[in-house]
């Protein structure tokens, strides 16, 4: 089995001084389904988003674009599980397949969303967006009385290049760490945007896929910045350690292994562009909860790309509704045509790329590499006013990062990446 390491390398720490190699020499084990939540088969109700809404408004997750039938990298692979969200291990949860006793290993866990490198729509690399609003898909078992309210604290994280660590062996992709002060459960203070807190009640109780929505109100991010989500959960109610979860209220997130059980996961990212931040998943697991865990993890989330055997829990299914300010308008008004992300990114042999043109205007479009020279053109010719599509034919270039403007009669619109995979 080709392990993490393998496919993209090792990890290099910019934030430490250290050589310490933070890996893991095994993921837990997985648990044995319980049997009061529905095995889940069908995810496409958290797919409603069409791409348009994506361009300017729309609910992103990476995970579910990566597994879209039409246009994801592994469409229809994914294997989806229900991971538990505990704050302590005291609790007995069951068992695991070989009898032995399980106890709750994650305690935290969320997602990180880079709006400019999703696989094949977000936002543009050079607009700033607002985050309206966060889904959540779930499941909850309720056992105790319908008085009981249980509580998810959700923590919205901000960019923070002091947090960001690169990939090695020759490549520039990065993703970002999350700092976590255990002396206090909680997520560093600076890494912190915001903390909603949502009161889950007998109403809220599913044993399906379920999801359930925090109203965001926040400032404008910056263009280029990633945003996450943290989820913890906050049980209403005391317990001993003779306790079983079957008795009890618990909260499990719904979460993707992206290429089917016991498989590696995929990344998007573009080899040798720094821009290329990765989308990904990342949690506390007890070890790290209770400081105790012996490969430089301690007072650090782990990602996903950490564990270097097969892990369930790769990519939590946590929507982020996004709305992209209307630069466009802006740009319609003084170069006279609006110019949309292509459609898919990445692309293979065709993409579309959409405009809207002020006045009747002559329109070219030129790609290029990213040396900056023009690899193609397409003479569109004189267009009426209003919206139109170029459908770009791709399968003369080879597989890389491109960029696209259009000349409209003497404007020329800004650069727009495009990538292109074979």
């Amino acid at each position: 089995m080709k392990k993490i390491y393998t496919m993209i390398a090792a990890l290099a720490v910019i934030v430490s001084a250290t050589a310490q190699n933070k890996q893991l020499n095994d993921a837990p084990k997985k648990l044995v389904p319980n049997p009061k939540l529905q095995a889940v088969t069908d995810l496409s109700n958290f797919k409603a988003s069409t791409s348009q809404d994506r361009v300017f408004s729309g609910w992103l997750n990476y995970a579910l674009q990566l597994d879209d039938a039409t246009n994801g990298f592994s469409p229809g692979l994914a294997s989806a599980s229900f991971m538990l969200v505990f704050p302590d291990t005291n609790i007995i949860l069951g068992q695991y397949t070989d009898g032995s006793t399980a106890y709750p290993q994650f305690h935290k866990t969320g997602t990180w969303l880079d709006p400019k490198n999703m696989p094949f729509q977000g936002i543009n690399a050079t607009d700033a967006y607002s985050l309206d609003s966060v889904g959540i898909v779930y499941g909850y078992l309720r056992s105790l009385t319908s008085t009981v309210v249980d509580t998810l604290r959700i923590d919205i994280v901000k960019h923070s290049v002091a947090l960001e660590w690169t990939m090695s062996g020759g490549n520039l992709e990065t993703y970002q760490d999350i700092e976590y002060v255990q002396a206090t459960d909680k997520i560093a203070a600076s890494n912190v945007l915001a903390t909603y807190y949502y009161y889950l009640t007998q109403a809220d109780s599913s044993s399906t896929a379920a999801e359930l929505y925090i109203k965001t109100t926040l400032p404008t991010q910056a263009a280029g910045n990633r945003i996450g989500a943290i989820v913890t959960f906050k049980p209403g109610y005391s317990y001993t350690i003779t306790d079983s979860i079957s008795n009890k209220n618990a909260f499990y997130l719904l979460s993707y292994e992206q290429n089917g059980a016991s498989t590696d996961p995929t990344y998007y990212g573009v080899s040798g562009d720094g821009t290329s931040d990765l989308n990904c998943s990342m949690s506390i697991p007890s070890s790290v909860r209770y400081n105790t865990n012996a490969n430089g993890w301690n007072g650090y989330f782990i990602p996903t790309w950490a564990w270097t055997t097969p892990f369930a829990y790769e990519h939590h299914i946590i929507e982020f509704k996004i709305s992209n300010p209307p630069t466009g308008i802006n740009e319609l008004a003084s170069k006279g045509v609006k110019v949309e992300q292509n459609y898919p990114n990445p692309c293979n042999n065709s993409t579309a790329i959409n405009y809207e043109l002020a006045n009747n205007s002559k329109v070219l479009l030129s790609v290029f590499d990213v040396t900056g020279k023009v690899v193609a053109t397409q003479n569109v010719g004189e267009q009426n006013a209003g919206k139109h599509v170029i459908n770009f034919n791709a399968s003369n270039l080879s597989a890389g990062l491109y960029t696209y403007s259009l000349t409209v009669g003497q404007n020329t619109t800004s650069t727009m990446k495009m990538v292109v995979i074979k």
